[in-house]
């Protein structure tokens, strides 16, 4: 008889909103959107690969640009003003991506749970790669939301799992 693992919880927007909250010490609104394909044409996106102990890529936590410097100068309660600057230059660097990792890796523990396969950040990339564009097509966990933190602007947030 073949041992199957059990299928991976996806959390719910309260979770998001909880873990968010708890990590920049601020109120978060999390509500759920569809799914839907990432739009790498018209949106700037970094991505957080999660891989397995066998080093396979097996989830990934996609935010759009917006969100994601937002969410990483409210770490360090940078001002709302930084983000406007990642957004006019299309990308996070220094103290603010370090700072978009750190929230990243936080938020595998969204995904990890008892009897899984663990999972752990690798990287952070700009753009959504296209093996985690694949593996959102395939995945059995994948839930995009809404996500707004006080005091700075918002953005989609997706979390994709197998």
């Amino acid at each position: 008889m073949e041992l199957v693992s059990p299928a991976r919880r996806m959390p719910i927007p309260e979770d998001v909103r909880d873990l968010l909250r708890d990590l920049l010490d601020r109120p978060a609104a999390v509500t759920r959107r569809r799914v839907e394909a990432f739009d790498t044409e018209r949106r700037i996106y970094v991505t957080g690969r999660y891989i397995s102990d066998r080093d396979q890529l097996i989830g990934a936590c996609v935010l759009e640009l917006r969100l994601a410097a937002a969410v990483g100068a409210a770490l360090s309660m940078m001002s709302a003003g930084v983000v406007r600057e990642a957004e006019r230059a299309e990308r996070i660097d220094g103290a603010l991506r370090e700072n978009v990792h750190e929230i990243i890796n936080i938020a595998s523990a969204l995904l990890n749970g008892a009897l899984l396969p663990h999972l752990r950040l690798s990287e952070v990339v700009d753009g959504v790669p296209a093996d985690v564009i694949e593996l959102a097509g395939r995945g059995t966990g994948h839930k995009h939301y809404d996500v707004t933190i006080e005091g700075y602007d918002g953005g989609s947030m997706a979390l994709i799992a197998i």
